[in-house]
């Protein structure tokens, strides 16, 4: 018997030898984000950001050599064969980290540079898909100082999203599922290159309203928080209100915990809509004295409660009054009612009253001690 499993094991290893002195990994280059821009001629440009191994000469480790390579066409897929034209190895997407459309590509409609991504086999459905507000040119030579490359880059910051509750993020596959709900419409991350940094950096800046394949209206950083508590999107991050005993001071909560929940019902022709919103979070500073006693909290937390009130009202009847479903209301009156409702109601955000009740609570706000 255990001669019979050593010859099994001598025959396996002749056959199963794998990669044999970086012979594969040397003959393949590797896409971190794909930017598509248009021309003048409404066609699409393709710039790739290619991960390039390449085997030194002194150790066997891989040290990583950035390329960036355009292609044009009438189609994606035809821009992308134009690439394969400047290069002398095959370009693998599998490792891909971003899909990012230029801002004149996404008012243009994105409708005809899209579908490759969902119907060819070679693409995965992981990466983060972005809209860019800028010259696409110098996001192509990336080189930032963190990180050279845009995809990592872009990745990495969106990976940090937690601790900010003001942008927004969305991956390829989330786009692929709400492009085709009732309200045909996603938010996307906004990039920009900030140049009030010492050294010009890739920022997040809002959110890009998507409906329909088009971009449609952007959602500033101001109204981001509220945009995420609506659709229980937050996880951390921070919230200021006033000193109520001191309307010229701020104090800063730090978001520890949020929930939303949503109760949907139909009155009369109307959608009801209420948000539930619960918030743990803890004091991290105040611009003046404050004696945090039981009634000083209790007053922090109740204007951390009108100012979500405030702010959750004043996006989504901004929203509502342009009829654009960015809360996905169509899509819990769809699942709560069936598409029946869908079909009886075009209007859907328009027909739509929300309430908001949060629910703000301080945990361990600590005691400021004085020192000599």
């Amino acid at each position: 018997m255990k001669k019979t499993l050593l010859c099994i094991f001598l025959i396996s290893c002749m056959f199963l030898s794998g990669c044999y002195g970086y012979k594969d990994i040397n003959t393949v280059v590797f896409t971190t984000s794909i930017i598509l821009d248009i021309d003048k001629q409404n066609n699409p440009v393709v710039y790739l950001e290619i991960f390039k191994p390449a085997k030194t000469a002194s150790k066997s480790s891989e040290q990583a050599q950035r390329m960036v390579l355009k292609g044009t066409g009438k189609t994606a897929y035809e821009a992308l064969n134009d690439v394969n034209l400047a290069s002398s190895f095959k370009i693998d997407f599998s490792q891909n980290k971003a899909i990012i459309y230029t801002k004149r590509a996404a008012e243009h409609g994105i409708k005809n540079y899209f579908d490759i991504f969902r119907r060819d086999s070679q693409f995965v459905i992981r990466p983060y898909i972005a809209v860019y507000d800028g010259d696409v040119e110098r996001l192509a030579k990336g080189n930032f100082e963190e990180e050279q490359f845009v995809g990592l880059f872009l990745w990495d910051l969106i990976e940090n999203i937690g601790t900010s509750s003001r942008t927004v993020q969305s991956s390829l596959n989330h786009f692929l599922s709400l492009r085709v709900s009732p309200e045909r419409t996603d938010v996307l991350t906004v990039i920009k290159i900030s140049d009030e940094e010492p050294v010009p950096t890739l920022v997040l800046e809002g959110g890009a309203i998507i409906k329909d394949d088009k971009l449609k209206d952007i959602i500033p950083a101001t109204e981001g928080e509220a945009y995420n508590f609506l659709t229980n999107q937050v996880e951390s991050g921070s919230m200021e209100i006033n000193d109520p005993n001191n309307k010229s001071k701020y104090i800063s909560l730090r978001i520890e915990k949020s929930k939303t929940y949503s109760d949907l019902n139909l009155q009369r022709g109307k959608i009801k809509l209420k948000k539930k919103i619960n918030v743990k979070a803890s004091i991290v500073e105040t611009q003046d004295y404050i004696n945090l006693t039981d009634d000083e909290i209790k007053k922090i937390e109740e204007g951390a409660e009108k100012n979500l009130i405030t702010a959750c009202y004043n996006v989504f009847n901004k929203f509502k009054k342009e009829d654009i479903d960015i809360f996905m209301v169509g899509e819990e009156v769809e699942n709560r009612f069936g598409d029946n409702v869908i079909k009886d109601k075009k209007n859907i955000i328009k027909d739509t009253e929300l309430e908001v009740e949060p629910h703000v609570f301080i945990d361990s706000p600590g005691k400021a001690r004085r020192y000599k």
